[in-house]
């Protein structure tokens, strides 16, 4: 049998891997379901073509949207993990660094769709998101590393 033990203030990572980061993902789904009929693109098609998108604004914003969206779930679920068992051995580092990615998500979130920039560039002003899960990977790697050297 195997015990783990979670540290006393392990609230907070469970807060953000389980709460703040699926509320994101909802956000998302959200706004691409808004945009999608403005964009005029039927389901069960995903994306706009080229030329819907030069004929229609609204399209090639629909477009940003679900490519965020995509990304978003492309890095959600490591995230998550990360945070979690990175938060065993680091539980207010993980939070904050897991609160940071949450946060420049947002940003790449908001610049993607909103911020008119051509071709979705305004992902830029949010890509930091990067360096958080970067970091919450080597968390991991690091304080996994730390328990198989103590055994």
């Amino acid at each position: 049998m195997v015990a783990i033990t979670v540290p006393d203030n392990y609230g907070a990572v469970i807060a953000v891997a389980l709460g703040a980061i699926p509320v994101l993902g909802f956000i998302h789904g959200n706004i691409t379901g808004s945009l999608r009929k403005g964009a005029k693109v039927p389901y069960p098609h995903s994306y706009a073509s080229i030329e819907q998108c030069k004929e229609n604004a609204k399209a090639e914003q629909f477009n940003c949207a679900q490519r965020a969206h995509a990304n978003y779930l492309e890095n959600m679920s490591q995230t998550i993990i990360f945070t979690l068992v990175a938060g065993l051995k680091y539980p207010q580092l993980a939070a904050g660094l897991g609160a940071a990615w949450v946060a420049f998500r947002t940003i790449f979130l908001y610049g993607y769709v909103y911020s008119g920039k051509a071709q979705g560039k305004g992902r830029l002003y949010g890509s930091a998101f990067w360096l958080a899960q970067g970091a919450l990977w080597g968390l991991t790697v690091f304080g996994v590393a730390k328990e198989l050297i103590s055994w």
